[in-house]
């Protein structure tokens, strides 16, 4: 079984280092297929035909049924968190695009047609990581308005507590810090200039890449510190947390609710107690405030390191019935159900990018084996960096 996608397919921000005028002119582009009722042609193509890599490029037929799963974080641009920013109006109009020309389904539904090897066609499912209130706010009545069967993957422990994950504090602390430089001991002693918004995001965003790679117990001594010694100002992490009772009332409009875990950490540093915790515990305290079944995961950064080699033994070990990641691209009949790919498309801010980028995925084949890719999740620090930096520079977080 192949899966299917192309990690060189282009996005808005495949290329940090493009001029304006050449992301004008590739949002140009876009806009000239898009309007033209170009895109429209290829996407009905793309329904029955895909583009093969393996041996050069060559068109062939499409053979069962191919579904995209997306990844969200929030739907707002101001304040926590800093690394995602994304116009609510610039979001319904991605939601309306994909009510007019693609099938919408659930999680459900796509772990239910990815079992019958008989299902055809394209689909795509949306999902929400971390649970942030702006999802609520801002994202909710989009969503109810356009009847989107949406899944929001939440970080247990801080709808329980209310306070944010302890990456969001990195990136919280990075932009307060009133010093222009920074001496810090990760691996060894770093000094980090913090001259710019851009430059304090890049210093967050390698803090938490190294903080990816120790034991948890490290991790959250490491960040236990690093608050003692940076002033987080309270207002700025106030209310950034979905609460309970907006989790239940989108529960009761048909939203689906999944674990992401308690506290967001690096599945593949947990030991036997901690992840009881993150996955076990997770679960069964998300069940117990929904009092529903919540079945699906969604893995925290989750590049292969991040997860290791144990994940989907572990996850059906606690009754999950499936896992998403961030691994770039479609799924099959057959995949694994703890490895699912997504397609991250919520830094694309017009609507000719997303609909080019979204076709192109459906139209292009990589000859990877899902059943062999360790799972990978959503926070992957280097490619956030490119997202982060445009965003800051947008919204003059700098």
């Amino acid at each position: 079984m192949t899966a299917r996608g192309s990690a060189s397919v282009p996005t808005e921000t495949t290329n940090p280092y493009a001029s304006p005028a050449e992301a004008d002119w590739k949002r140009r582009l876009a806009g000239a297929l898009h309007y033209s009722g170009v895109l429209g042609i290829v996407r009905g193509i793309s329904r029955s035909f895909e583009v093969e890599t393996r041996r050069g490029k060559r068109l062939r037929r499409v053979d069962g049924s191919r579904y995209a799963i997306l990844c969200y974080h929030r739907v707002g641009t101001e304040g926590v968190p800093l690394f995602s920013t994304l116009p609510p109006a610039v979001f319904e109009a991605q939601m309306r695009f994909l009510r007019r020309n693609y099938r919408l389904v659930s999680l459900e539904q796509l772990y239910s047609e990815l079992q019958d090897p008989a299902s055809r066609g394209q689909a795509v499912a949306v999902t929400f990581d971390d649970g942030y209130a702006d999802t609520y706010h801002n994202a909710f009545p989009i969503l109810r308005r356009y009847q989107i069967p949406a899944t929001v993957f939440v970080i247990v422990g801080s709808i329980e507590s209310g306070e944010v994950a302890w990456y969001d504090k990195t990136f919280l602390a990075l932009k307060v810090y009133p010093g222009a430089t920074l001496e810090i001991e990760l691996d060894r002693i770093r000094r980090f200039a913090l001259d710019s918004g851009a430059a304090r995001l890049s210093a967050a965003m390698q803090i938490n890449n190294w903080l990816r790679t120790v034991p948890e117990r490290r991790r959250r001594e490491f960040c236990a510190a690093l608050e003692r010694r940076f002033a987080l100002p309270p207002a700025a992490l106030a209310g950034r947390m979905l609460n309970w009772s907006q989790v239940r009332e989108m529960r009761d409009a048909g939203i689906a609710f999944g674990s992401h875990t308690m506290n967001h950490p690096a599945v593949s540093r947990l030991d036997e107690t901690e992840a009881e915790e993150e996955l076990g515990m997770s679960r069964h305290l998300l069940e117990e405030r929904l009092g529903s079944l919540a079945p699906d995961f969604a893995f925290p950064f989750g590049k292969p390191a991040d997860c290791g080699p144990l994940a989907s033994a572990q996850l059906a070990a606690y009754g999950y019935r499936m896992a998403v990641t961030t691994s770039y691209g479609l799924n099959t009949p057959g995949a694994n159900p703890y490895a699912l790919r997504r397609i991250s498309l919520e830094d694309a801010r017009s609507l000719p990018v997303f609909a080019l980028n979204l076709n192109l995925a459906f139209c292009w084949m990589e000859d990877s084996e899902p059943s062999k890719v360790e799972p990978a999740g959503c926070h992957e620090w280097a490619p956030l960096a490119e997202r982060a930096t445009s965003s800051s520079a947008r919204n003059k977080h700098a």
